[in-house]
């Protein structure tokens, strides 16, 4: 039997359960004396994308380097493929799994692709479940998860326009085009007080869009061109806008 076959065999009762890796390959020595050195789980994982090894054979979803969920074969999953290239230090996105169907990206070892809307959604949805828990479980504020919240934002605005999240976030002064047009998105929890804008990226994106989280939702208060942000004041090296101002827009 293949180490893929053992697998199958072995966790064959196990399906959903979530197991460490140490658990897994002592199944397999107990029960096959398979080599522990010969044992790559993340070579079986839909998730995870190894550069020389056939990838159709999927059994698990990674979930850190010690933990695995065991779906079986044919699971109809929705996520993205991660790959850490050799030598690197950091992860890139190289395919995606749409409800089972798959898309490996043309270039998957040095190029990203634009992640697709059913990935942007499911994130939204993730992300959300983490700001709920974050907020009614942990007690944290929301305006104690601006990273969080920022997230959500521009998973928001990507969902919102039918656009792109940008490849690299938090360096061009933008986070999701649409249409060749450089979208900067802002997310608040306040009801009052100004969104800021910093004046050296000011030139950097094309159009503005805030959002506003109030009572376990998000409210889109402005989306348009730079040049139309109601009345916007200096102060230093910022841009500051009035969230009441952005208000009276939205409900005109």
């Amino acid at each position: 039997m293949t180490i893929y076959e053992q697998l199958k065999e072995v966790l064959k009762e196990r399906k959903g359960d979530t197991l460490t890796s140490t658990e897994i390959i002592d199944r397999l020595i107990s029960k096959f004396k398979t080599n522990r050195s010969s044992i790559n789980l993340a070579d079986y994982c839909y998730n995870r994308y190894n550069y020389g090894i056939s990838f159709n054979k999927h059994l698990f979803i990674y979930i850190t380097r010690n933990t695995y969920r065991f779906v079986g074969e044919n699971h109809p999953y929705t996520g993205l493929i991660f790959h850490k290239p050799k030598g690197s230090e950091q992860e890139s996105v190289v395919g995606e799994w749409d409800n089972g169907q798959l898309f490996l990206y043309k270039y998957q070892t040095n190029t990203q692709e634009t992640i697709g809307i059913s990935q942007i959604k499911k994130l939204y949805e993730e992300y959300l479940e983490i700001l709920r828990f974050e907020i009614h479980v942990l007690g944290c504020k929301a305006t104690e998860l601006r990273h969080l919240l920022g997230r959500l934002g521009e998973f928001f605005c990507v969902l919102y326009t039918n656009g792109e999240l940008a490849k690299v976030t938090n360096q061009h002064g933008y986070d999701v085009i649409k249409d060749g047009r450089r979208i900067s998105v802002k997310t608040t929890a306040q009801d009052s007080n100004f969104i800021s804008i910093n004046k050296n990226t000011f030139d950097n994106f094309d159009d503005f869009f805030v959002v506003q989280y109030k009572d376990d939702d998000f409210k889109l208060l402005f989306y348009g061109p730079k040049e139309e942000i109601p009345s916007p004041r200096t102060n230093g090296n910022i841009y500051e806008v009035n969230i009441s101002s952005l208000k009276k827009i939205s409900l005109l």
